[in-house]
């Protein structure tokens, strides 16, 4: 009877273990079930949980500071599945050899080995082949670009050195200023003593727009005076200074320039890494127009501006013009004289300003180049790379949304 009586509890108790382990099992495969589940069906590629999670901790460790990091891992992983179908029905493929280059690539941008990336993809739970096909999918879309869009890319001469102008002012204090130009001419004193007093009483960027509206010899009239941005360093230090502690609305002025009084009211202003005005050199050329602001005068300033699209071309409005009207300079930023330092600020690359005079002479100016000089500064033909694969990278993305929007996409 003992023995029987023994015999049955060590068969409840193993029919207990087998049952316990059989609610581990069960939850176990659930979790397993869950964990590898759908999340998402793109076309005919299953995204699942697991994969998620996985991207997931992979931008965890780039620090990308998504805001919401399972969203951010669903977007990419879409676009990688597209990216992926359209490679295979192009025939592009990427060999072992070449993904294994991929990672040591991106490895060697945080000066590590592969071997070092894939450790501390190990540490924060990530699995190599999460790590490989990342890359593998960013080769073939490397690919894909590189053979369906070179042929619709180009880069001239003009679009490096646009690229150069953008290097000096990129990282400045930027200002966003209204003007306005009144003549200096003794004749006109009475009238611009009036105007001036409008301007002192003036409290809103309004009311200073329109008096610009009206009075104002700049271009800039029909818009109130109103610039668009421009960076601070680029404008001489009498100017600079007063705008870099003002505040929005406040009203610098009157300066006195070449034929004229400025007046500068601050609508706005930000600031980014400075950049020395010592290092921004400018070309520009030079157009003396004797007669000053005569209709003759102000009507060949309007030819230029609608003929003329490079410096080269300004010489051809000189013609009748002595030998020393026409001059080109390359100076830098801090060398310049005021009065063309503050019209040159506004200009872009080809842009033409005629609004100071010099004695007898209306000024006309045209900005040739803007430059940031530094020690190992790339070469042409390493800015021209650098362009190219920027716009092949744009008209990659542009393609890769179209191919998106065309998907079959079905959330789990």
């Amino acid at each position: 009877m003992r023995f029987f009586k023994s015999s049955i509890v060590s068969r409840l108790g193993i029919v207990m273990m087998l049952c316990v382990a059989g609610v581990l099992w069960a939850a176990t495969a659930a979790q397993a079930q869950g964990t590898f589940a759908p999340a998402r069906k793109v076309n005919d590629r299953i995204i699942t949980n697991y994969d998620v999670a996985q991207r997931v901790a992979f931008l965890e460790l780039l620090n990308t500071g998504a805001a919401d990091m399972r969203r951010e891992a669903l977007t990419r992983l879409t676009e990688e599945a597209v990216q992926q179908d359209y490679a295979r029905r192009q025939g592009i493929r990427v060999t072992s050899d070449e993904v294994a280059e991929g990672m040591a690539e991106f490895a060697a941008r945080v000066e590590l080995s592969t071997e070092e990336v894939l450790g501390v993809m190990r540490e924060s739970g990530i699995d190599a082949e999460t790590f490989r096909q990342f890359v593998t999918v960013g080769l073939l879309w490397r690919k894909v670009a590189e053979r369906e869009f070179p042929g619709v890319v180009s880069v001239t001469d003009s679009d490096v050195a646009r690229a150069r102008d953008v290097a000096a002012i990129r990282g400045t204090t930027r200002v966003l200023v209204s003007e306005i130009f009144l003549p200096s001419d003794p004749e006109f004193a009475d009238a611009v003593g009036q105007i001036m007093e409008m301007i002192d009483a003036a409290r809103t960027a309004e009311e200073f727009s329109n008096i610009a509206r009206e009075f104002s010899l700049a271009g800039t009239r029909d818009q109130g005076g109103r610039l668009d941005w421009m960076p601070l360093e680029n404008l001489p230090g009498n100017i600079a200074a007063p705008l870099s502690v003002a505040r929005p609305g406040e009203i610098v002025g009157p300066l006195e320039l070449s034929g004229a009084f400025a007046y500068f009211q601050l609508r706005a202003s930000d600031s980014t890494r400075d950049i020395p005005a010592d290092q921004i050199e400018l070309t520009y050329k030079r157009l003396l127009l004797p007669g000053g602001r005569s209709e003759a005068n102000l009507e060949r300033v309007a030819r230029i501006r609608a003929g003329v699209r490079s410096c080269a071309e300004l010489g051809g409005f000189a013609g009748d013009l002595s030998d020393d009207s026409l001059s080109e300079r390359t100076e830098l930023q801090r060398n310049i004289a005021q009065s063309d330092a503050v019209e040159l600020a506004r200009l872009d690359r080809n842009e033409v300003s005629a609004n100071t005079v010099e004695g007898n002479n209306l000024v006309v100016l045209m900005l040739c180049a803007r430059e940031l000089q530094f020690e190992d500064r790339p070469s042409d033909n390493r800015m021209t790379d650098m362009l190219f694969d920027q716009r092949i990278g744009r008209m990659a993305d542009v393609k890769l949304q179209e191919l998106v929007a065309d998907a079959e996409i079905r959330d789990y």
